[in-house]
């Protein structure tokens, strides 16, 4: 018996190494080989007004035969501060009376708060052209957005893609859900078009334009714009603008409520 005991507990001894050492083969085989960039950018202004905004970026790559994955997310926030003077309903300033000065008030609010992420795995039935899933999230209260979630399926294709670049289009259909902070939800179907355009100018220099958009109950358009400085190994400073454009969760009770937002940005990018 006692033999049997010492057998018995080797064997689960070693069904527990193998599956331990199974597991750790798995979580290895999935973070390995990605690949990619991730950027960062930051400002902070103190004195008679306050602002501070940090924006940061992570895109990520992997191909596994046939299969391409790809992982994105998007950070900005920005917060400001200012002394505002306090004013009555006839739009007067309000004059203190044991000063003599008019009333002040410190006023601090979000610029932007936005998060966003997201999965898009793709098939090349061809050599460049290839079936796609978009599955994203993002939030930014001071646009009205509470949570907003995507879920697309479509055919892309590379028109060109070389050592000076590339250029593809993506074209599909899913379904959105859009939750506003002010306002009533916007569920329903959806039309997808993507353009990515990257130019590199020699080994130092590239530049890229994208374009998504959705068609539906509500219809939104990103436009990014971007040149890239190579300044070190593994490191490059690039200029950015994005316009970005939501149609119909503009806040009613927000005077300063707009449909678009316009970010230009400078940012360190990181190779990973």
């Amino acid at each position: 018996m006692k033999k049997l005991a010492i057998v018995s507990s080797a064997a689960l001894l070693f069904a527990g190494s193998a599956a331990a050492q199974s597991l750790s083969d798995t979580a290895s085989s999935l973070t390995q080989g990605w690949s990619g960039s991730a950027t960062l950018g930051a400002s902070s202004a103190t004195g008679n007004s306050e602002s501070s905004s940090i924006s940061g970026s992570i895109r990520l790559g992997k191909t596994v035969g046939k299969w391409e994955h790809l992982v994105f997310g998007t950070v900005f926030k920005g917060s400001s501060s200012i002394v505002v003077e306090e004013r009555d309903e006839t739009g007067a300033v309000v004059i203190d009376d044991s000063t003599g000065f008019p009333v002040r008030n410190i006023v601090t609010g979000d610029d932007s708060d936005r998060i966003a992420l997201g999965y898009q795995p793709k098939y090349y039935w061809r050599e460049r052209t290839y079936f796609f899933g978009i599955l994203d999230w993002e939030t930014d209260e001071p646009a009205n957005i509470d949570s907003s979630t995507r879920q697309v399926i479509g055919i892309g294709h590379k028109f060109y893609n070389n050592e000076t670049g590339f250029f593809s289009g993506e074209a599909g259909f899913g379904n959105k859900n859009l939750d506003q902070v002010f306002g009533e939800s916007i569920d329903g179907g959806i039309g997808y078009l993507g353009l990515n355009f990257v130019r590199r100018f020699n080994d130092t220099a590239t530049f890229n334009a994208d374009l998504r958009a959705d068609f539906g109950d509500n219809t939104f358009t990103e436009i990014g714009l971007g040149l890239a400085f190579k300044v070190a190994e593994g490191m490059a400073l690039k200029i950015s603008h994005f316009t970005r454009n939501n149609s119909d969760i503009t806040d009613a009770g927000n005077p300063l409520s707009s449909s678009g937002d316009s970010v230009t940005s400078l940012n360190l990018v990181f190779d990973i």
